[in-house]
C-alpha cells in the first residue's frame, strides 16, 4: 500500500503532542506554570464538559416531558385498596379542578397503578384533581383481571358505585411539581376515605 509521507508526518506530530500532554498531566506545577497546564487541558476539558452538559439536558427533558410539546408532568403512582385488601381490577381518572387535560391509570393485579396524561405512564400535570375510580366485573365474577363482562350481562361494580361519580367520590388530590407523587386510595364500604399522599 502506498503511504502519503505528508499524512504520516502529521500523524507522528499529533502522537508526539498527545504524549507531551499526557506526560504533562503527571508533572508538578513547579516545572510547568499553571497557565501552561491549563492551556494543555483546556480543549479536551471543554469537549467533555459540552458532552456532559448535552447528556444532562437530554436526561432532564426525558424526566419532565418538556421536549414533547406538552406541559411538564410529575410521576404519580400508588395503590388502591378496598376494605384493607388490594383492588385487583379497575381504572382511575383524574379530572383537573381548574380545567385542562385529564389523566388516567389502570389498576394492576397487586393494586398498584401509574397515571398518564398524553401517554400511558407519562405522569400528571401538577395541580388539583377530582378523582373517580371504577372497577367492574361480570355478575358472579371474582373481581380478578381475567373476568370478562359478557355482552348481554349487566356489569357489576366490585366497589361502592359512588367512587365512580366525580361529585360523590369525595376523592381530591394535589399533584406536586418537580417530584414523584405517591398517592394511595384506601376505599371502604362506609364512606369515601381521604387519599393518602406520601
Amino acid at each position: 500500500m502506498h503511504r502519503n509521507p505528508v499524512s504520516e508526518s502529521l500523524l507522528k506530530q499529533f502522537i508526539l503532542k498527545f504524549r507531551t500532554r499526557l506526560s504533562a498531566n503527571h508533572m508538578s506545577s513547579k516545572v510547568f506554570p499553571m497557565s501552561q497546564q491549563l492551556s494543555i487541558f483546556y480543549q479536551p476539558c471543554c469537549s467533555k464538559i459540552k458532552l456532559f452538559s448535552f447528556l444532562v439536558c437530554v436526561f432532564l427533558l426525558t424526566l419532565t416531558g418538556c421536549g414533547d410539546g406538552h406541559p411538564p408532568r410529575s410521576l404519580v403512582t400508588g395503590t388502591v385498596s378496598y376494605n384493607g385488601k388490594p383492588l385487583n381490577i379497575g381504572s382511575l381518572v383524574f379530572i383537573p379542578v381548574g380545567g385542562g387535560p385529564p389523566a388516567q391509570g389502570k389498576v394492576a393485579r397487586d393494586g398498584s397503578y401509574e397515571m398518564g396524561t398524553f401517554e400511558e405512564d407519562d405522569g400528571v400535570i401538577p395541580g388539583n384533581y377530582k378523582v373517580m375510580i371504577v372497577a367492574l366485573t361480570s355478575s358472579g365474577g371474582s373481581g380478578l383481571p381475567e373476568d370478562t363482562v359478557k355482552a348481554n350481562a349487566e356489569p357489576v361494580s366490585v366497589i361502592p358505585e359512588w367512587y365512580g361519580d366525580l361529585e360523590k367520590s369525595g376523592l381530591l388530590v394535589t399533584v406536586v411539581a418537580d417530584k414523584p407523587n405517591t398517592i394511595d386510595f384506601p376505599l371502604t364500604d362506609d364512606k369515601p376515605q381521604e387519599p393518602i399522599t406520601k
